[in-house]
């Protein structure tokens, strides 16, 4: 927030209140996917997460005016859509223990994908009519992300979360916890020879100015080139990264339902970007039918239009092109 504040001023006053919608569901999904995080592997959350590209589509048509995603209108939205949750299912429900493995970091984890792909939603419309606004409007959103993010560190440093956060609630409350988690203790305290805290300082500063500064900016600056559906499939390829990391760095272990619900939902997220063309060819699917508008005249209108009809004689008419004609 702070690298992105100089661009704040930029920002134009009409875009000031979508902009702040857009960063309060952006932090939305910050926040849940931290608190998800605590309960369920890394790259369980992003294969859940994955579920943006189903939200996307779905926040365009109750938000958004004249979207039309019937079946006939966007198969690719509804196969993706029912192959998503066949992965979700298998992901979650696959492991032996039916609807008990379910649990609130899994829907937490889903909420993340609520935030993100509403975000999507209102960044999109704003690059749309202002491409030159992407850092300001990035400001904006890595802004409101910063303002919720320190409330909530806030109450659960003060232990008014209870263990809601996690098991080192109150910690603003003591003297070497409020030393060593606060900024810049946290900075200073990673070069006294403490490897934990040290870990915990590389990964403050890399998710802040890297996957979150350097990456709003990025996606903020793609809305405005590509739509918020679109871009979320290219989203798609990012749970397979985060379990390849998850593995490598962290000892994530796969089972297989893991590997199946994850490429089922990965797979949903590619067929959402096949042309509606494509699959209404394969699956034999009629065009959608064209609205016809139909005009409504005023009845006196429409009267008197009959009664000039009536009254106007066409010899008169052909006389009078006639003569024009010769005219010129």
């Amino acid at each position: 927030a702070v690298a992105l504040s100089p661009f704040l001023l930029k920002l134009k006053p009409e875009l000031a209140k979508n902009a702040m919608i857009g960063g309060s569901f952006c932090s939305l999904g910050y926040l849940s996917q931290s608190v998800a995080l605590l309960d369920v592997p890394a790259a369980t959350v992003a294969f859940l997460g994955a579920l943006v590209v189903i939200v996307t589509p779905v926040v365009n048509v109750l938000l958004g005016k004249d979207v039309k995603m019937g079946w006939r209108d966007a198969p690719q939205t509804w196969a993706a859509a029912i192959l998503c949750l066949i992965g979700v299912g298998t992901l979650e429900l696959g492991g032996g223990e039916g609807l008990g493995a379910l649990g609130w970091g899994d829907m937490w984890a889903i909420l993340q994908a609520i935030g993100f792909g509403t975000a999507f939603f209102f960044t999109e419309g704003m690059m749309a009519r202002n491409p030159g606004q992407a850092l300001p409007i990035t400001a904006v959103q890595v802004g409101m992300t910063a303002l919720f993010a320190g409330l909530w560190a806030s109450l659960d440093g003060f232990g008014l979360l209870g263990s809601f956060g996690g098991d080192n609630g109150a910690w603003l409350l003591e003297e070497g916890t409020r030393a060593h988690y606060a900024i810049p203790g946290l900075f200073t305290s990673a070069f006294s020879g403490d490897d934990t805290l040290r870990t915990v300082a590389l990964a403050a500063g890399w998710t802040g100015l890297i996957t979150t500064a350097a990456n709003r900016v990025g996606e903020t600056t793609a809305l405005g080139k590509v739509s918020s559906s679109e871009a979320s499939v290219l989203l798609a390829t990012e749970p397979l990264w985060a379990a390849l990391f998850a593995s490598l760095w962290i000892g994530d272990e796969f089972g297989p339902q893991d590997i199946v619900g994850g490429g089922l939902i990965v797979t949903a997220c590619l067929l959402s970007s096949v042309k509606a063309e494509t699959l209404r060819d394969i699956f034999g699917i009629e065009e959608p039918e064209e609205e016809v508008e139909e005009v409504l005249l005023d009845p006196a209108f429409a009267a008197a239009a009959v009664l000039m009809a009536d009254t106007v004689d066409p010899s008169t008419l052909s006389s009078k092109d006639s003569d024009s004609d010769s005219f010129q």
